[in-house]
């Protein structure tokens, strides 16, 4: 499903402020879980909105032991996401999919982030930071 992500050292789980970039620029929204692939359409049928959240490795966790399992996110790779604005805020989910048989092996959990070759532009040097005049 992926656990948590890092990006430049900072790492992020659900219920972070995540940002990404998406059709119409800059997003910054709580992470609040995970939308399976294998619906997107009805997501997107809803409302929501693909962006792309940069990030350099990821975690799942085991099923098995608890543990987070880390790897590295392949260059040129983002986590596809979703902005969801079925709500009184928009939120983020991170797109998952079915895992490999050896991902399973490996990760011991039944889902993966989507990682994706990015669609929109990249995010601006200091973007993904808490720089609040981003948003503001």
């Amino acid at each position: 499903m992926c656990a948590t992500f890092q990006i430049r050292g900072k790492t992020y789980k659900p219920g972070s402020e995540v940002t990404g970039s998406g059709e119409r620029g800059i997003v910054r929204h709580a992470w609040a879980g995970f939308a399976r692939s294998e619906i997107l359409s009805w997501w997107q049928n809803r409302g929501a909105v693909l962006i792309d959240i940069p990030a350099g490795r990821f975690a799942e966790r085991s099923e098995l032991t608890g543990k987070l399992i880390w790897d590295e996110v392949a260059e040129g790779l983002v986590i596809r996401g979703l902005v969801d604005i079925q709500t009184t805020q928009p939120l983020i989910k991170v797109i998952t999919r079915a895992s490999s048989p050896e991902e399973l092996d490996r990760f011991q959990h039944p889902r993966m982030p989507l990682l994706e070759a990015p669609r929109f532009a990249p995010l601006p040097p200091g973007a993904a930071e808490d720089d609040p005049d981003l948003f503001g």
